[in-house]
């Protein structure tokens, strides 16, 4: 059944009026963080907006750091690899305790989409020098994130290992879940694995996976679920935003883009069409080669952009990418939604006692 025009605008400003609620608090909830491989900031703004005070924030690209540092301003956040980044050097930077560290190390060496070659490929490796920095700032508690494609390497062999050696190496209480951002409130699909580590097995007995007040299923809601949201909510009055700034096509291509439905394919680039009555596929950020490798546009002939991919994942849009298009898309493309990042966030604030 079609919605009325007037319930489509007010289903539409409460997405909107709810990416505007990840706003950072005048006050912290007492909680402090430290965010590595922090990207274009998903993780970091889910957990300042849930009241966490941000400490430290570093990624090796310089321009991943400069977007966190202007949209939280004030912020400590600086590029360093993390194959030489100290625990120590970040708490003498910081001059005082970590409550919570946060993270996920680059994922290509595990994603469906690359070459799974898991730990034997250097980006595999990082994930054993977040370990080591866990071990050396010594948090209440960690947050470890990656794709879905980890659980599967080596037929799950390597996802075992991985967590027998964090906990080994960290001492801490670990428990992991695969969650999905439609179910917090993205209009997208996309699922991630996070790990939580807590120090206290107190606190870890106390810790509970947000449910998220939406169902993954547009047909067949979940009982007492809201239906999940639609993709077209990501496509309005985005004009004159930052960061929305249209690719031009050339004919040929607008002419194919033109043949494919919504929630279609091109046969050419394999790029899909969004569809705008239901949730969109998860945002992909591309290959290393190039940009990022958005959607068409629900309607439009042509690519969607920056701040509309931002909107699929569910960026407030005062949240600014710098670094221009290419490391935009990428920020973007690699970030874990705000809205499931402080459902989480939430959660680890009431475990931890706060």
């Amino acid at each position: 059944m079609r919605r009325s025009n007037v319930v489509l605008a007010t289903y539409r400003n409460e997405y909107l009026q709810e990416l505007d609620r990840l706003s950072i608090p005048k006050e912290d909830n007492g909680l402090g963080y430290v965010s590595v491989f922090c990207g274009g900031g998903g993780l970091d703004l889910g957990f300042a907006s849930a009241g966490f005070k941000p400490q430290f924030s570093s990624d090796v690209v310089p321009a991943y750091c400069d977007t966190i540092r202007q949209n939280l301003v004030g912020h400590l956040s600086e590029p360093h690899d993390i194959t030489t980044l100290s625990g120590k050097t970040v708490l003498d930077r910081i001059g005082e305790a970590v409550d919570v560290v946060i993270g996920g190390p680059p994922c290509q060496s595990f994603s469906i989409l690359g070459a799974r070659k898991s730990t034997s490929d250097p980006r595999g490796q990082l994930i054993y020098q977040y370990a080591r920095f866990i071990r050396e700032i010594s948090p209440k508690a960690f947050l470890f994130e990656n794709v879905p494609g980890i659980l599967t390497v080596n037929k799950g062999t390597d996802w075992a290992e991985l967590l027998a050696y964090f906990e080994a190496e960290t001492g801490y209480h670990i428990q992991w879940t695969k969650l999905n951002a439609v179910r917090y409130g993205a209009p997208q699909y996309r699922q991630r694995v996070i790990a939580i580590g807590f120090k206290s097995k107190v606190n870890a007995a106390g810790f509970r996976w947000p449910q998220g007040a939406h169902s993954d299923s547009p047909e067949l809601p979940e009982l007492g679920k809201q239906a999940p949201r639609s993709a077209g909510l990501a496509f309005e009055e985005v004009q004159g935003l930052p960061n929305h700034i249209l690719r031009e096509h050339c004919e040929r291509v607008q002419l194919r883009y033109s043949q494919v439905v919504p929630g279609g394919r091109d046969r050419k680039d394999h790029t899909d069409r969004v569809h705008p009555g239901r949730p969109s596929g998860t945002v992909l950020v591309g290959s290393g080669a190039g940009g990022g490798r958005p959607f068409i546009h629900p309607t439009e002939h042509r690519h969607i952009t920056v701040r509309e991919a931002a909107r699929l994942q569910s960026f407030p849009d005062w949240w600014v990418f710098t670094g221009g298009p290419t490391a935009a898309y990428r920020q973007v493309g690699n970030a874990v939604p705000p809205l499931m990042a402080r459902a989480i966030a939430r959660e680890i604030a009431l475990a931890l006692g706060q």
